[in-house]
């Protein structure tokens, strides 16, 4: 009598699903301005030549161009093509990093850098946002290559194409505040993503 009874309970044990423990997360950071010069000079990624074992020259050694097409104004943009070759979690810790929060509004229109809903799972692989917590979007300098990183972490809203293209836009933003007269692009990767 006792044998049925321990197996019963031996199989009812087995049968039940487990519990697991919440998972523990770090809150995200505070959000913060990026440090001026006194943090060191910007990291400056490479740009992308015919030639590259010499350096990038407008005429003798012209950097890559990726073509946007901006819908707003109807016409196809020319961009020089940036690389940075540092990844995600080095670049989350760059001293002239912009931390953000969500609700972030771009004082220009960056519509023709933006990926289409659904774009960023495709373009990254990304299965569910849920497996997200930090995203690192940068903006480069045309002329000088100068990177301008941003990051936000996850909140309890998680996150959705609409606000990874928020972060990129303040990366974009930034770069335009300092750049003067140059022009401003994505820099390539424009944005990575750290699991939650």
């Amino acid at each position: 009598m006792k044998k049925p009874l321990l197996l019963g309970l031996l199989a009812a044990t087995i049968s039940l699903p487990a519990v697991a423990a919440p998972e523990k997360h770090a809150a995200p950071r505070a959000a913060a301005a990026p440090r001026g010069k006194e943090a060191g000079a910007r990291y400056v990624g490479v740009h992308v030549t015919a030639h590259p074992e010499k350096p990038m020259h407008a005429t003798n050694n012209p950097p890559h161009q990726v073509v946007y097409h901006n819908a707003k104004t109807n016409k196809d943009e020319n961009h020089a093509v940036v690389i940075d070759h540092r990844p995600g979690h080095v670049i989350d810790h760059d001293p002239r990093i912009r931390i953000v929060h969500r609700g972030y509004k771009p004082v220009r229109n960056w519509d023709h850098f933006h990926y289409a809903k659904g774009g960023w799972w495709h373009a990254w692989g990304i299965s569910n946002w849920d497996n997200v917590g930090t995203v690192t979007c940068e903006a480069a300098n045309e002329s000088t290559g100068e990177l301008y990183p941003v990051s936000q972490d996850r909140d309890a809203t998680a996150w959705d194409d609409g606000t990874v293209n928020t972060v990129l836009d303040q990366a974009l933003d930034d770069c335009m505040s300092e750049a003067g007269t140059a022009q401003c692009t994505p820099a390539t990767p424009s944005c990575s993503f750290q699991p939650y």
